[in-house]
């Protein structure tokens, strides 16, 4: 239930910031985690060595030092550590023009969220079996105040809720907000401005930062001194810190749309062709959207999720900063264009294309997918079933015994598999870095971070669980400056590294890695996928199936008079195909499509051109003919490009079917690039000049 509360008020950030925000779910969860398995032990680590150095070199005890440092230094530095990832992403120039203010707030959030989550797990995640049911939750009784686990009603029915509060004596169960998620939104906003801000206006960025960080300072110094004038400046913030996360957000969405509405009066093109025709975007895109759901509805999101980025880049950017991303969007676009209309999702059988894409995997990547799930089993038994009163046994099974021994076997394993996984991403950092896409190599980065964090966790594990302290003994000395820390065990350390295998999944990172559920696709396949999730896979798929299905353009609103522009734009690439040509070659080869009483194959909406029988062979080849003309045209658009190779793939198919082959024959000769992508294809092709 903690985890389930601090995903929710990180959905709740996630849902608010909708309009402007361009960076998606699975990004800003990978984020929670490389705050719990990356900003968490690099906070542990950092805090261990200064206590302790600063404790040898001044004289003072321990215990002094940490009591110290925990309302003086740790604040300063827990909160630069939690937004070190997105200032670091932020070095990159391709990040920091993709992204908007509200981008850095949400995963600031996240980042915070999974930090405050790994404090309330080490403090609280082995407490099930004392645990005590009060007011829908759970009291943990260690003290006069004790802290208090909310259910899932009062989570659901709260803005931001805390894994866990901290009760008055005699007061009522009551959710707080989470601190953590708070503080570091707002050290996020602070981050953003840094990055997106210009001039004088960057110095702005230090005004959140150290709110958050001064939050943070007066919180820790109640906590060591409860009786202090303090005490009620902490009270008077604790009452407003619901609105901060709100404010930031409200100030960066503002400032995110102006930039959204620059950059489409720099770009007024990238939007789809029903868009222009219609007049109205959002009709438009809830128009694609209700096609065929949930995956019409996936694509419209994450489509316009990605334009944003571009919008983005195109109002801080020059055009040749932009034009990879510009491509890449215009790709989708053509695809999106191909797709809007009935016909192509009338019959496009996407459980088919489902279970083609599955089976597209080797046996080799479904092992590399069953794998982390099996190694994460026990740890989702020990803390997540384990953690309710009712199936308290389980912990108690993993706790004492032989359970921590399982947990370190299984933890021996998971860190082979992280070292494995860690070398992967390693390996493709240069081929994340090349990505047109910002959120593509934020991703790779968190991954690694996460990664690295949960490899020196592990080595740090082994090393106390081989030792004198064994795999029930304490991870770390009692004396340190995160309080959660004193409980910190070994084994409980095991099940940690166990459930980071959940946030490296898929193995090896989608495309990037070549690991993840497309890698056995095609590479066009693999980076759509990569970009809009298996909807791109479906989309390409569409985009096949309804390219000129309908004879009247991409929209369904092709007929109305709005559309005419778009009618037309379509009528000279029908033009410009060559009719005439086709005609030729059907007198002098083999007749029209369906002469012979068969049916004609169809693909985009028209029959194939003409058959050719092979003199040699006596293999029938029905083909596709192409003018003179028309590779001009597509050697200098993209999208026209992205249409011819949907269609040729969208005819083989059908010949295919049908038992016999496809090809194709041109007037002049074909291109290099074309000959290239035929041979590779396996599509055999002839030229054939007018007479």
């Amino acid at each position: 239930m903690m985890a389930v509360a601090v995903v929710w008020g990180v959905l709740q950030l996630f849902t608010v910031s909708w309009p402007t925000r361009s960076v998606r779910l699975s990004t800003v969860l990978l984020a929670l985690a490389a705050g719990v398995y990356g900003c968490g032990v690099a906070t542990a680590l950092v805090e261990l060595a200064y206590t302790r150095f600063y404790a040898h070199e001044s004289g003072h005890s321990l215990v002094t030092v940490v009591d110290t440092t925990s309302y003086t230094v740790a604040p300063w530095v827990e909160e630069l550590i939690k937004v070190s990832p997105l200032l670091l992403a932020g070095m990159s120039l391709r990040v920091r023009r993709q992204w908007g203010l509200a981008d850095f707030t949400v995963l600031g959030a996240a980042l915070g969220g999974g930090f405050g989550l790994l404090e309330a797990v080490l403090r609280y995640g082995l407490d099930a079996n004392r645990a005590i049911s009060r007011g829908g939750g759970w009291i943990i009784p260690d003290s006069l105040s004790p802290p208090y686990v909310p259910g899932l009603g009062q989570v659901l029915t709260a803005w931001l809720p805390a894994p866990f509060s901290q009760l008055d004596m005699l007061g009522p169960p009551v959710t707080e907000t989470f601190s953590h998620l708070v503080w570091t939104a707002m050290a996020g906003f602070g981050v953003g401005l840094l990055w997106r801000a210009r001039g004088w206006l960057r110095l702005l960025s230090v005004v959140p930062l150290a709110a958050a960080a001064g939050y943070h300072t007066v919180n820790n110094y109640v906590v060591q001194k409860p009786t202090s004038q303090a005490a009620h400046w902490l009270d008077s913030l604790n009452g407003k810190a619901w609105a901060a996360p709100l404010v930031c957000l409200a100030v960066a969405m503002l400032a995110d749309l102006r930039l959204i509405h620059r950059g489409k009066r720099t770009v007024p093109g990238v939007v789809l062709a029903s868009e222009r025709a219609d007049g109205d975007s959002m009709g438009a895109l809830l128009r694609y959207a209700f096609w065929r759901l949930p995956w019409s509805l996936l694509i419209v999101l994450r489509y316009v999720r990605l334009r944003r980025s571009l919008l983005y880049a195109t109002a801080s950017a020059p055009p040749d900063g932009t034009k990879e991303l510009r491509r890449v969007v215009d790709g989708i676009t053509a695809r999106m264009e191909a797709s809007d209309n009935p016909g192509a999702w009338q019959t496009l059988d996407v459980r088919g294309l489902m279970k083609a894409t599955r089976r597209a995997r080797g046996s080799r990547q479904r092992w590399l997918l069953v794998i982390p799930c099996v190694l994460a089993l026990p740890s989702l038994l020990f803390l997540g079933v384990g953690s309710f009163t009712s199936t308290a046994g389980l912990q108690r099974f993993f706790s004492t015994g032989s359970g921590p021994k399982v947990l370190m076997g299984f933890g021996i394993a998971a860190l082979a598999w992280i070292a494995y996984q860690l070398t992967t991403l390693l390996h493709t950092w240069r081929t994340a870095s090349a990505q047109p896409t910002a959120e593509l190599l934020v991703v790779h980065r968190l991954r690694v971070g996460t990664a690295l964090g949960s490899a020196t966790t592990g080595a740090l594990l082994l090393w106390r669980g081989f030792g004198s302290v064994g795999p029930g003994g304490r991870a770390i000395h009692t004396f340190h400056l995160l309080d959660a820390l004193n409980t910190f065990l070994v084994y409980l350390g095991f099940a940690l590294l166990l459930l980071s295998l959940l946030a490296l999944f898929p193995p090896g990172g989608l495309a990037l890695a070549g690991g993840g559920a497309i890698g056995a696709l095609t590479a066009e396949a693999a980076f759509n996928a990569a970009l809009l999730g298996t909807a791109g896979i479906v989309l390409m798929a569409a985009g096949a199936q309804g390219d000129g299905t309908t004879g009247q353009g991409a929209s369904s609103s092709a007929e109305s008079p709005q559309s005419e522009p778009n009618t037309k734009s379509r009528g000279r690439i029908a033009q410009e195909s060559g009719d005439s040509y086709e005609d030729f070659l059907m007198e002098k080869l083999d007749g029209a499509p369906g002469s012979d009483g068969r049916p004609g194959f169809k693909t985009g909406g028209r029959q194939f051109d003409g058959k050719y029988i092979d003199p040699q062979t006596g293999s029938e080849t029905w083909y596709e003919a192409k003018s003179g003309r028309y590779w001009d045209r597509v050697n200098s658009n993209e999208k026209d490009m992205l249409r011819f190779k949907s269609k040729l793939g969208d005819a083989r198919r059908i010949a295919r079917e049908n038992g016999v082959q496809f090809g194709l024959i041109s007037e002049n000769e074909i291109p290099d690039n074309i000959v290239s992508f035929l041979n590779q294809k396996g599509i055999p092709w002839r030229v054939i000049p007018r007479e």
